[in-house]
């Protein structure tokens, strides 16, 4: 069933007991992206589930929105729902608030999970493009970039396996109100880097990422690891950028083995 915090953020919370786990979803996804983690976890965990401001059933959106926004609604999801020291993990666009939310308030968290995603903020070239796909979107152009986005989201392995799974996922970005996609384009535009706040937490970090992930390759999240004091990275192989939905019996699995060490 479906709630919502005082500010209009919709959330799902799916199992009873154990630690509580808040799962932030990717651009231009909804907390759908999660389906396959819950029916592993929910017997163990408590699990929230919320839909960004602008996406899925959390429609309070008008186009102006930063990273900031999506931590501050985060935050307040939390307090409302006297969560003591979840674990936060995020995918992509996900994971950028992921790591804002926790530099912000580290002590009101008891782990970090980073899916498929930086910490660095966008370059120029990013920045660029993402200009590019505001334009596109207030064109009219949803259907277009959302279908080209998830074709570079996804590995080609799933979009064989799984095709009306993956036009699904197309289909759901398509239908999202412009101001929503928009608002998290400018959202990530206008992010602070991370980099120094992963680098120096003394929290646990869990780092996940597809071996065929196009938009934030192995490489990238190696690097981005490398420094982190309590950190570990895994690698799926067959995945792409979206590793838990596409192989969910791997990255549970790891998912798992790092919660039961999380005090």
């Amino acid at each position: 069933m479906t709630r919502y915090s005082s500010s209009g953020i919709a959330y799902k919370v799916f199992g009873s007991g154990g630690k509580p786990i808040v799962l932030i979803h990717g651009f231009i996804f909804d907390s759908s992206l999660w389906d396959r983690q819950v029916p592993a976890l929910q017997d163990d965990h408590t699990l929230i589930v919320p839909d960004l401001r602008g996406f899925g059933e959390s429609i309070n959106c008008d186009g102006m929105i930063t990273l900031e926004s999506y931590a501050d609604d985060i935050l307040e999801l939390i307090r409302e729902l006297k969560l003591d020291k979840p674990v936060i993990a995020g995918l992509s666009m996900g994971g950028y608030a992921t790591l804002r939310t926790a530099e912000r308030h580290p002590e009101m968290f008891s782990a970090v999970v980073l899916f498929d995603t930086r910490a660095t903020g966008d370059t120029n070239e990013a920045k660029v493009k993402r200009a590019a796909g505001v334009r596109v979107i207030k064109a009219g152009g949803l259907r277009m970039y959302a279908t080209a986005l998830m074709d570079s989201v996804f590995s080609e392995k799933f979009k064989q396996n799984e095709p009306e799974i993956f036009q699904g996922f197309i289909d759901r970005g398509s239908s999202i109100k412009p101001e929503g996609a928009i608002g998290a384009l400018l959202a990530m535009m206008g992010r602070t880097d991370t980099t120094s706040f992963l680098e120096s937490t003394d929290l646990p970090v869990l780092a996940i990422c597809g071996e065929h992930d196009a938009l934030t390759p192995p490489a990238e999240m190696t690097a981005m690891m490398k420094n982190v004091r309590n950190g570990e990275l895994h690698i799926i192989p067959g995945a792409g950028h979206a590793a838990p939905f596409e192989e969910p019996g791997a990255c549970n699995t790891i998912l798992k083995d790092f919660l039961a060490r999380v005090n």
